[in-house]
């Protein structure tokens, strides 16, 4: 059907349909309102004087922090609820045949009817928001704490916010007949972006080796996803005087309303082209606009293959065989389940089988592709490996190691032509390995185990996993990523090729140790204090124990000669019999003068401890020099304390096992 368009009437807005909406729908305007006349100058007013927020009174601190508070989440969630309910409510008429036919039968322009419900919706929200306004400047006013700069950041915010939900609602609509689509249309595409990112990462992450979440992926799925940037990027920054008084709050995230009213606006003008255009006797259809509709069918039929196949794989667990193939059956079937809901919602039909079944076949085609070509790296993401000489600098992160003092899971950044070339070959060894290490999950393994001197270990680790992720930066100027999981075993850290004990010597590095003891954010700072954490003999306690300032640049330069000869900081992948016997329970900690934390753009703290090892001779020597250890405090072993543990858990046994055998006797007597 089509309407008057080329009637003479060459208005634009329609005044008297505009108060007829305002009438019409009044709970929804009225509603927003109360909503915001509660929460701003009600609020506001039963506050009293005499109660403080620290020194400051409470109607000031809400003046200056709390109206700007409630931007996030507040302005947010409003205006994306009720965006959609005006736009539900001035454009109910689209979605039945009846009443969009006696709309468009009017002698009036469809850009003058659109553009004046248009108008008629955004008021439900921008007029209450104006009231709120003046309502709170009054009541600050009548406080005595008025900030005039804060209620104009929360009615620009309003403004911004409003407009681009609003809009973004107003465009959903054009695209449906339907008006119980319209809120679905609406709420999945404000969140399906950064949804679907995600989904395909955690797939990609779990059978693609070594894929590593790509960070312009992710942001573009927030940028999609508006309520999900806002609720992330919009904050308010405060600064506190000494007295914890509030000194000042800032609100950041003006730039991103900015931008968004600005693509609402250009929604709006993609809405009244649709709505020009559009069918009238689409009125009932999910999908009105015709080249939609197979971007809708096989969207949906992707949505569920990803999402409720991914659910499925991990509902049914271990109960199936794991693997992308297992994945790839789910993501088939729950694939044509969308499919042929779509193709039911479009038809209105619940018979459609015999019409669609080839679309639904090419979509399964195309899935088995898609999931073939990433378990058989067609595109060899998972071999590559790049020539050391085409690296300039490499970093390794996230690689958890024994002992677990300053040194585990330090970031390696190098530079050096050997240490590059050391990285490469453990990351082919980790390739070559390819085949052990996918899909490694499994948390460790222990045993207990005699000491040839009978030393007795309850736990000795022989099988964990490390995590390891990489990133060169390449003389092209790009990056190359990977993320890997691997298995850890004794017998890997004692074959040289194996990627567990090429890792565990890239570890081991002097160079790479000093750096985690000692980094140049540290370097012209002055040692205050340095201490050790020591058993007394005569109680049975540990303490620390202070070394004489006298000893402290001895010992500093102990434990750098003792990191250079390989003796201190050597790490260990696995709590393994090499690192209980070497490794002593006893820390030495190293504390720094403080500094300017806001100027220093490496503050990395005020202090840090050293796991002692076994064989660190000279900082062990020098500690007894400087009489920190002697005959009474002496230092313990992970091997000697597990024992010790052992045979007081194995007392207190044996204690409650006489005591339960004597008690029949004793209660016979």
């Amino acid at each position: 059907m089509k309407s008057a368009t080329s009637c003479s009437d060459r208005r634009l807005f329609y005044p008297v349909l505009w108060k007829k909406n305002m009438a019409r729908f009044w709970p929804i305007w009225s509603v927003y309102g109360a909503c915001w006349l509660l929460a701003l100058p009600l609020n506001l007013l039963m506050l009293r004087a005499e109660d403080t927020y620290g020194s400051m009174p409470s109607p000031q601190y809400f003046a200056d922090l709390e109206v700007l508070s409630m931007i996030k989440p507040g302005s947010v969630i409003a205006a994306l609820v009720f965006g959609i309910l005006s736009a539900m409510a001035v454009f109910s008429y689209l979605y039945n045949s009846r009443s969009v036919g006696l709309f468009h039968a009017l002698p009036v322009r469809r850009e003058g009817l659109f553009l004046t419900n248009y108008l008629s919706g955004l008021s439900f929200m921008l007029l209450p928001s104006l009231v709120v306004f003046f309502c709170t400047l009054l009541a600050e006013l009548a406080k005595g704490c008025l900030n005039i700069g804060a209620l104009c950041m929360w009615l620009a915010m309003q403004v911004l916010l409003t407009l681009f939900f609003y809009s973004f609602a107003v465009f959903c609509a054009m695209f449906t007949g339907h008006i119980l689509a319209l809120p679905a249309f609406y709420g999945i595409l404000s969140v399906l972006a950064v949804v679907m990112v995600q989904l395909v990462n955690e797939v990609l992450r779990a059978f693609v080796f070594g894929y590593r979440y790509v960070d312009t992926l992710n942001t573009l799925g927030t940028w999609l996803s508006p309520v999900i940037l806002f609720l992330e990027k919009l904050r308010v920054d405060r600064a506190w005087d000494t007295d914890g008084n509030l000194e000042r709050a800032v609100f950041q995230g003006l730039g991103y309303g900015l931008i968004y009213a600005l693509i609402g606006a250009a929604l709006a003008a993609v809405a009244l082209v649709l709505y020009r255009r559009r069918h009238l006797e689409g009125a009932g259809d999910v999908v009105t606009v015709r080249w939609v509709r197979p971007i809708f069918k096989y969207g949906m039929a992707f949505c569920f293959a990803l999402a409720l196949g991914l659910f499925l794989y991990l509902f049914f667990g271990y109960n199936l065989p794991q693997g992308a193939w297992t994945l790839l059956c789910f993501m088939v079937l729950c694939g044509a389940v969308g499919y042929f809901a779509a193709e039911m919602l479009l038809k209105k039909s619940f018979w459609v089988f015999l019409d669609s079944w080839k679309g639904c076949v090419a979509f399964s085609a195309c899935l088995v592709v898609l999931i073939a070509g990433m378990e058989l790296d067609v595109t060899g993401f998972e071999r590559r490996v790049p020539e050391a000489g085409q690296v300039t600098a490499v970093r390794i992160r996230n690689v958890s190691s024994a002992p677990y003092d300053r040194g585990d899971g330090r970031e390696i950044h190098t530079a050096d032509p050997e240490l590059i070339r050391a990285i490469t070959e453990l990351h082919q060894s980790i390739v070559d390995e390819r085949a052990r290490h996918e899909g490694t999950t499994f948390g460790g393994s222990y045993e207990t185990r005699t000491l040839a001197d009978g030393t007795y270990l309850e736990s000795v680790q022989t099988e964990g996993i490390v995590s390891l992720l990489l990133t060169y930066e390449l003389a092209g100027g790009g990056t190359l990523t990977r993320d890997y999981t691997l298995d850890v075993t004794e017998e890997d850290l004692q074959d040289p090729d194996s990627a567990a004990a090429r890792l565990t010597a890239i570890l081991n590095q002097p160079e790479v140790i000093l750096n985690a003891y000692f980094p140049q954010s540290y370097e012209g700072r002055q040692i205050t204090n340095i201490r050790l954490n020591l058993m007394d003999m005569e109680t049975g306690e540990y303490d620390n124990y202070p070394v004489p300032a006298g000893f402290r640049e001895d010992l500093v330069a102990a434990i750098k000669a003792d990191i250079q000869a390989g003796r201190l900081g050597q790490r260990y992948l696995l709590d393994d019999e090499a690192r209980l016997t070497n490794c002593y329970v006893n820390d030495l900690f190293i504390e720094y003068a403080p500094v300017d934390r806001e100027n220093s753009a490496e503050y990395e703290g005020d202090g840090y401890s050293i796991t002692l090892q076994v064989s660190a001779v000279e900082t062990l020597e020098c500690l007894r020099e400087a009489g920190v250890l002697d005959e009474t405090h002496i230092l313990e072993t992970q091997a000697e304390h597990q024992q010790t543990e052992w045979l007081e858990r194995r007392a207190e046994e044996l204690f409650w096992e006489e005591n339960m055998r004597m008690a029949p006797a004793a209660a016979e007597q």
